[in-house]
């Protein structure tokens, strides 16, 4: 009798070992890890203090020189969606350096491979539209938006001449007073354009949601994100 039930005993330990294994292994297999998204953009607003008031009609005044701030970066995925979680928090009275950056599946930054020379350059622009998004060019209290690029050279080292060559990777930007308060849906686009648009277009377009019918071509990039 002894034995038998020495033997049950062990039946039933190794029956709960087998189980134990059994759903520690489910338990493993289910925890499959999530892998950290890629970015393969980002925008750098750079504030540029004492700027209060530089803004002037579709462009600034005085901020070449302004002292560095705070450094704010948004990161993008491969479909150019926001990766920061909510609305980025900007001085809405303030100007702003406005970087971008854009990545291969390598992590190798490739934004320059757009303005690597003149005739390269030529085919894109930047555009910036937002829901609501109030341009100052719009407004006589001079508190609206502005977006001005400010490219000096090009990748392969030769001079940018004049606001009409500038393509706006680079940039002055501003939410303007009467912006401020709601958060705003914002979209960067870059967009190439047919040969010789470049030209006609000009600083107030750059904020225009009507810019796509205006301006033929097709975006080539698209960040989308919220600020307040």
């Amino acid at each position: 009798m002894k034995m038998k039930f020495i033997k049950r005993i062990t039946v039933l330990l190794l029956a709960s070992v087998v189980f134990l294994i059994g759903v520690s292994s489910c338990k493993k297999d289910e925890q499959v890890p999530v892998e950290k998204e890629e970015i393969r953009a980002s925008l750098q607003f750079t504030e540029l203090q004492g700027t209060k008031g530089a803004g002037h009609g579709d462009h600034f005044h005085g901020v070449t020189t302004a002292k560095e701030g705070a450094v704010i970066t948004v990161n993008f995925d491969a479909s150019g969606n926001a990766l920061t979680k909510g609305a980025i928090n900007l001085d809405a009275e303030l100007a702003y350096k406005m970087d971008l950056k854009v990545y291969d599946e390598k992590g190798i930054e490739i934004q320059d491979n757009f303005v690597k020379n003149q005739a390269t350059a030529g085919d894109y622009k930047a555009f910036l539209i937002g829901d609501k998004l109030i341009a100052n060019a719009n407004t006589e209290t001079n508190g609206g938006a502005i977006f001005q690029p400010r490219e000096t050279d090009y990748a392969d080292g030769t001079k940018v001449n004049g606001k009409y060559e500038m393509t706006g990777l680079k940039a002055f930007f501003t939410l303007g007073s009467e912006n401020k308060g709601k958060t705003k849906k914002l979209i960067y686009s870059l967009r190439k354009i047919e040969p010789g648009v470049k030209a006609t277009i000009e600083r107030v377009d750059l904020l225009d949601p009507g810019y796509a019918s205006k301006f033929k071509g097709a975006n080539v990039l698209e960040l989308k994100f919220d600020i307040k």
